[in-house]
């Protein structure tokens, strides 16, 4: 360049700048202890609700004002909050509430926020609020607190939430009035969502009535239903290192009433402070002298049956036990047990292991009975009373255990059939009868995993089933109550929890259950293995809450009951990160 006689040149560099200060989040590296971003929805206007559109314009809630849908991205920031974090909205507004004016309390400040916010005519609402921050490659957490506006009365007290939409696929009922509407679907849903940034805005998703597109588009987390507030913790490791969009959103019935938000953290490794634990605390209460809640029990006291010393008529569908009255469901309706493979069976009046009415299952066919408990993750105990209705003079031993190992089941199944003694008439039998006969098993499945009898008030109908994939029949294709004596597969979908094969005196047998996901599990006590002509008898049954998943002293044993995919603690990998699906264990840094 000298020989040339060019002694400088012009250098210039330029860069397009989609994200500057003014439009994201702080920068907080890896591993430093902090928030990437709170949000309290703290720095409101004056009234004691106030909309912010998403338009950046901001008004008092005023009823007739109404309100035009936005279902695009606007670049204008509609919301900042008092940590400096700014936020979109798509859809009608963000609804910001003073506490007292939807619930009483609220987990942080004096604000919480509300997504399905009125639209002015009180006939829809669903938004959704958009953030976006910078996330270091690394470990961090997401927590926010959650809480449902309408109560839905058969949910109560159990939370509904989620890492995955399938997760609360089955969360269906309409059982709530929502101001002037009611049969309302979903009034309470928030899903949450981390995405990637790739073109300055959001991903967008539709909701589930097809009517709407809102900002988000991976679906880390969702609640349908808590009576009261809850805390949720998403565990997220970053793979690629960018600006990524998180959102909230409503979901459901669009109708002005929805779920409320607020205490909003996202933090590199884990948040500070112990995260809430939100077992329904009305489960924890002292009952009968411990700390441990009975949720439901059934003595088969009620309804009396006449005869002696049993009648074959028994009505499973009209025996409630203690469920929506004093059980751990109080506003739910009175219901019965279902019933298979027809609904009828003795009920015995002397004799019974305990109080004056047992049954007997085993009359005619391998009979079960079976009902639904919606629980939520946690310890739970479930017990039952066992006695053999037919004696044999061979046998002294109990065989009763947790597997038929255990029990000890082979030895009845393998003996040659030989006369028995009827219990309570003290007479034998008129024919040989099989070892195996007085055989009684007790189940518990998801409901998604194994087929469901459907409840049925006719005496003797046949049992109508409804099968994992959604058709209805009469021959199960998952069967509640299925499986092998000879060659026991414990990694079934419906786990066995215990099993009794034979006992002259009245034996309380005992499990316990570890439940991961809220759901419905269905428990059942069969017949298994007999002649068709006489079987155990079943007293007492019973199911007490024990404690969370963090409860300190769980149970020493116990069996885990299999749930759907996602499987609690897996990784579910999206574009850039990761997340831990329904983890288990208190907070902790990814590996």
């Amino acid at each position: 360049m000298q020989i040339m006689k060019v002694s400088t040149i012009p250098v210039a560099a330029t860069m397009h700048c989609y994200d500057t200060a003014s439009n994201i989040n702080p920068i907080v590296p890896n591993g430093s202890s902090g928030n990437v971003l709170s949000e309290g929805f703290e720095n409101s206007c004056n009234p004691i609700v106030c909309w912010y559109l998403p338009n950046g314009t901001s008004m008092a809630y005023e009823q007739g004002t109404a309100i035009t849908v936005n279902n695009a991205f606007t670049s204008t920031i509609a919301y900042t909050g008092a940590t400096g974090s700014q936020w979109y909205i798509m859809g009608y507004c963000l609804e910001v509430d003073t506490v007292g004016q939807i619930l009483g309390t609220v987990p942080q400040g004096s604000h919480s926020a509300e997504l399905d916010c009125d639209n002015g005519q009180g006939t829809a609402g669903n938004s959704s609020i958009s953030t976006k921050a910078y996330l270091a490659a690394g470990n961090y957490e997401l927590r926010y607190n959650y809480a449902g506006r309408i109560d839905y009365p058969d949910y109560d007290p159990v939370y509904l939430c989620g890492s995955a939409a399938s997760d609360l696929s089955w969360a269906n009922d309409t059982n709530a009035t929502a101001g002037t509407k009611t049969n309302v679907l979903r009034t309470n849903q928030i899903n949450t969502y981390l995405d990637l940034n790739t073109n300055g805005v959001p991903p967008t998703h539709t909701t589930i009535d097809g009517t709407q597109t809102l900002g988000g588009s991976n679906l880390i987390d969702m609640c349908v239903y808590s009576s009261g507030w809850i805390q949720r913790s998403v565990r997220i490791k970053v793979t690629t290192a960018g600006y990524y969009w998180l959102s909230f959103a409503a979901d459901g019935s669009s109708d002005s009433f929805g779920g409320q938000l607020d205490n909003i953290m996202l933090c590199t490794e884990s948040c500070t402070g112990s995260l809430q634990d939100n077992f329904p605390s009305s489960w924890l209460a002292a009952n009968n002298g411990g700390n441990n809640k009975v949720l439901f029990e059934d003595t088969f006291e009620s309804p009396v049956y006449s005869g002696t010393p049993y009648n074959t008529n028994g009505n499973m569908y009209n025996s409630d036990g203690t469920s929506g009255s004093s059980s751990g469901w109080p506003s739910q309706t009175a219901s019965g047990w279902a019933m298979g493979s027809t609904n009828q069976l003795p009920y015995w009046n002397a004799s019974c292991p305990q109080g004056n009415q047992c049954i007997e299952l085993g009359w005619t066919t391998n009979s079960f009975i079976s009902r639904p408990f919606l629980l939520d993750a946690g310890y739970y105990k479930v017990s039952y009373d066992y006695v053999s209705e037919i004696s044999f003079s061979s046998l002294s031993s109990v065989y009763c255990g947790s597997t038929p190992t255990a029990a000890n089941i082979s030895t009845l199944t393998s003996a040659a059939n030989q006369y028995g003694t009827i219990r309570y008439i003290n007479v034998q039998t008129g024919a040989k009868t099989s070892l195996a006969t007085n055989i009684v098993g007790m189940f518990m499945s998801h409901a998604q995993l194994a087929s469901t009898p459907n409840l049925n008030s006719t005496l003797g109908s046949t049992t109508q089933y409804t099968n994992p994939n959604g058709t209805t029949s009469t021959t199960p294709t998952a069967a509640p109550n299925s499986i092998s004596l000879s060659s026991y597969n414990s990694a079934q979908n419906n786990p066995l929890l215990d099993i009794c094969g034979y006992a002259t005196s009245s034996q309380q047998r005992t499990s316990y259950i570890f439940i991961q996901k809220p759901a419905y599990y269905w428990l059942t006590l069969s017949a298994l293995d007999n002649n068709g002509t006489y079987g155990g008898w079943v007293d007492d049954v019973k199911l007490t809450a024990l404690g969370s998943p963090y409860m300190s002293s769980p149970p020493s044993s116990y069996v885990t009951i299999p749930v759907p995919s996602p499987q609690p603690s897996a990784s579910t990998i999206y574009t850039g990160f990761f997340i831990i699906a329904d983890p288990l264990t208190p907070p902790a840094a990814l590996q």
